[in-house]
């Protein structure tokens, strides 16, 4: 499911920003970005994230910044990547017939000119500790609003559900019938034949027992049923999603099944109503842990 959360935590000086982002993955993937300097602790952030996550892209932006002057912070401006973007810069003017003098300015706005020392002289074991809590705020408040998200997904898909069940009810209620329709228009099709015969004779009961047989849908009506009924109360647990995609699955083909043995084209027009639903359903599953 997606999700968005951010916290932020301050210690000796410093605000430490995180910001958790993430999109539908079938797997749990991670991806960390952390200031110059605090590298090192990508596994530690890796750690918290699959305590909390258990499947999604997960996008960690971690940010610091400085709030106090205590420790006389110098900027400074590297000179040799300064010489690299002149050379860079000399290039493409060269290569593109720029016209124009290089600004101070545009260097300073290329990442890795200016840098910050107090930044860059960081010490992990200190900063390990806010970092912690800022990162344990943002997923907390990325899992509210993920949890917030499969609650409005499961309202939808009960939705879808309880259409399953009202269709396959008048399926049921209808299924009595498929055998009168059946002798109804054998008996039609032979007077247009003209072809007089009795509706007790032997060959016609013969010919309304196997279809009788053929196309009782009973079976397939029952495990739909209980299909519906699992799938309500497998809405109400977490990490069942592969379950009711499964069972999904399962319904799509008792329907097929049960389309086929009818041969009826109201039911026909049931079955497909259902497949539909059940398309939708499938979409929202993978969107649901």
């Amino acid at each position: 499911m997606s999700g968005f959360g951010s916290g932020k935590a301050e210690s000796e000086g410093y605000r430490y920003c995180v910001e958790c982002s993430s999109v539908n993955r079938k797997g749990l993937e991670i991806v960390v970005v952390l200031p110059r300097g605090m590298t090192s602790l990508e596994p530690r952030v890796r750690e918290e994230v699959q305590k909390k996550i258990n499947r999604g892209r997960i996008h960690v932006a971690i940010t610091n910044e400085i709030i106090t002057r205590s420790k006389n912070p110098v900027s400074i401006i590297d000179p040799v990547v300064v010489k690299n973007v002149i050379k860079e810069f000399q290039h493409l003017q060269n290569t593109f017939k720029f016209s124009g003098p290089i600004t101070l300015e545009a260097m300073l706005l290329v990442p890795g000119v200016l840098r910050h020392e107090a930044l860059e002289n960081i010490d992990l074991v200190t900063v390990w500790k806010p970092l912690q809590i800022a990162l344990k705020k943002a997923l907390e408040s990325h899992l509210t609003m993920r949890t917030r998200e499969g609650k409005n997904l499961v309202t939808d898909l009960k939705k879808h559900i309880s259409l399953l069940v009202e269709i396959t009810k008048k399926i049921q209620k209808r299924s009595p019938e498929l055998f009168n329709n059946r002798r109804n228009q054998l008996m039609a099709r032979l007077a247009e034949l003209n072809v007089p015969i009795s509706k007790e004779d032997p060959s016609l009961l013969r010919e309304l027992i196997f279809f009788s047989e053929r196309s009782d849908i009973n079976e397939e009506v029952i495990r739909l049923q209980s299909h519906l009924l699992q799938c309500r109360e497998l809405l109400t647990q977490r990490g069942e999603a592969r379950t009711l995609d499964y069972l999904a699955q399962e319904m799509f083909r008792e329907f097929n099944t049960l389309a086929n043995k009818a041969n009826d084209a109201e039911i026909s027009r049931w079955v497909v109503q259902s497949k539909s639903e059940i398309d939708k359903i499938r979409e929202q599953l993978a969107n649901l842990e």
